[in-house]
């Protein structure tokens, strides 16, 4: 196996590759979920493959958005040719709002992918930015002296694809995010038949998703969810509120299939899931329901069985709709004890926490719970164990390295591989900043470059943290914000204290923590009745100190917030 642990650390290469010669460099996406970004490198061009972003964890507060730290790539975009998206996910086109303003360069993508990137150049006031090609699967673009293919897949959003990429130094196929379902909804099976092709021409080097590499067998059509979906619609006694990415449209057609099946009319609640799924209908990717699709405010007049609400937030992102329906701050949806919550997706790995505390807010509601693959309503898009051997033993490529996935799931796709009948030389398990650089001969990791986390908080400020500082950025404050409430009476027993972690603060900081206390011990004793859980007081001290400082100056810690019930 080639190991990236191995390599010198370097910060930038010079010059181009050599002759014959292609690189590799993942930005993001490896090691992680999410922030998908990789650059291929090939004589004088550059191509970027997809530019994703995620989601923070627990820890992150305040921040909004996670993007991979693009600093190398700056020093290449005097080469850089385009940037070729697989497919629409957040993950893999999310990053590129927040970057156009860097580099500016023909995007391609199928119709859907940059329908779902277009509504989201308009929410930053990009419209008419940047250069956007349509693509269709089995169409191949020129780009510099490479050629890319795209060839149709199946994943949970329409228009995903994989890339042939065609170098001077030969052929690299990227899978994007795939499963093999032969009997996808809405869509085309993948084209096995091209990707046999290719590997009897020759795949220099294969780039393939690794997200399921741990999980035995095949991962279960998209069709399999449906009888779990339907037997939800038609039993339950109350509304069924179906959670789900806004994205997956497949998921969603069959929802609203069967919703109208069970008598029930179908409503779209959350800003994503009415653009995406307004961006579908105009595409043709789904149809209008007999009677139409409802928002929130035209559900009065509905008896609850005659109701099925869409929701975006299974990721249980704090300001989703599921988060808001659950802590009761949604202005049209409030749960009540005979609503069935169907939770169609699985956490993605590093988002169980969140996931689980907006479930324990439904349960302590009397809201019945069914989730994700357990209760037979998720159909992963990730292909398994077999379909990633499959698509071993299909292309047969000369090198080969996993992309997608933390390192458990990289080193699953390398042992697949192995076994597959491949050499330990012929495999390279990466890490974000990796060099890999691929020949005729062989194969190997040339050294690294900085890469990162650039982290954006509500109010779309950039602030970078990569594991080499971005622009001389200061040592990070950290301020932890403590206080104890009654747990019966829910009123202020001590604090609220704020502390600063190493480094210290300087007395013109110190007030205004202080002062940013006094408004939280005033926003507490002002809050609303039913104001009772921690959650929801660890919003409140965050909100009010962010608040207040944001209205002080450009100081901007990281506040922690830490309640504790006495």
């Amino acid at each position: 196996m080639v190991s990236s642990n191995d390599a010198p650390a370097v910060v930038g290469l010079a010059g181009a590759p050599g002759a014959g010669v292609l690189r590799f460099i993942p930005l993001g996406g490896l090691g992680e979920i999410g922030k998908n970004l990789a650059l291929l490198e090939c004589g004088n061009d550059v191509v970027v493959i997809d530019a994703g972003l995620s989601f923070p964890d627990l820890e992150m507060v305040g921040v909004d958005v996670v993007l991979p730290d693009i600093s190398y790539l700056l020093t290449r975009k005097d080469r850089l040719r385009a940037v070729l998206l697989t497919h629409g996910h957040e993950d893999h086109i999310g990053a590129l709002p927040f970057y156009l303003g860097d580099f500016s360069v023909p995007i391609y993508g199928t119709g859907f992918t940059l329908g779902l990137l277009r509504n989201k150049l308009e929410r930053r006031g990009l419209r008419g930015q940047p250069e956007l090609h349509e693509v269709q699967p089995g169409e191949t673009v020129r780009v510099g002296a490479l050629t890319a293919e795209f060839i149709q897949m199946t994943h949970s959003v329409p228009g995903s694809c994989g890339l042939a990429i065609n170098t001077p130094a030969g052929m690299v196929i990227h899978t994007g995010d795939f499963k093999l379902d032969q009997t996808p909804v809405g869509g085309a099976p993948p084209d096995l038949a091209r990707l046999a092709e290719l590997g009897r021409r020759g795949v220099r080097l294969l780039l393939s998703d690794s997200t399921n590499a741990p999980n035995e067998g095949i991962t279960p059509s998209e069709l399999s969810v449906r009888p779990a979906l339907d037997a939800a619609l038609r039993d339950s006694e109350g509304r069924v509120i179906v959670v789900t990415f806004a994205s997956n449209l497949a998921r969603l057609r069959q929802i609203v299939e069967l919703a109208a099946a069970n008598g029930r009319r179908s409503c779209l609640v959350g800003r994503s899931m009415l653009r995406n799924v307004a961006t579908a209908m105009e595409l043709g990717y789904l149809k209008q329901p007999p009677g139409g699709l409802l928002a929130p405010r035209d559900l009065s007049g509905l008896a609850d069985q005659e109701v099925c609400l869409l929701a975006t937030g299974s990721q249980g992102e704090p300001l989703a709709a599921l988060s808001r329906i659950a802590s009761g701050t949604h202005p049209f949806v409030r749960v009540r004890p005979k609503d069935t919550v169907v939770l169609a997706a699985n956490p993605i790995p590093g988002n169980e926490a969140t996931v689980s505390r907006v479930v324990n807010l439904l349960v302590e509601q009397g809201v019945r719970i069914l989730a994700g693959s357990r209760d037979g309503v998720h159909a992963s898009g990730h292909g398994a164990r077999e379909e990633l051997r499959f698509m071993l033993d299909l292309i047969r490529p000369q090198f080969f390295a996993p992309v997608h996935g933390e390192p458990r799931h990289l080193d699953a796709h390398r042992r697949i591989a192995v076994a597959s009948g491949m050499g330990a030389e012929q495999v390279a398990v990466l890490e974000n900043g990796s060099v890999l650089e691929v020949s005729s001969d062989r194969m190997r990791v040339a050294g690294s470059v900085r890469v990162g986390a650039v982290l954006v908080d509500s109010d779309g400020r950039i602030e970078g943290r990569s594991r080499t500082r971005r622009r001389g950025a200061e040592e990070e404050v950290v301020v932890t914000i403590s206080l104890t409430i009654d747990r019966r009476l829910r009123t202020l027993i001590e604090g609220p204290h704020a502390r600063a972690l190493v480094p210290t603060v300087d007395p013109y900081q110190r007030r205004l923590l202080d002062e940013g206390c006094e408004a939280i011990k005033l926003a507490i004793r002002n809050r609303r009745p039913g104001f009772h859980h921690e959650a929801d007081l660890r919003d409140t001290l965050q909100a009010v100190m962010d608040s207040h400082l944001a209205a002080q100056g450009s100081w901007r810690p990281t506040v922690v917030p830490i309640v504790t019930l006495a």
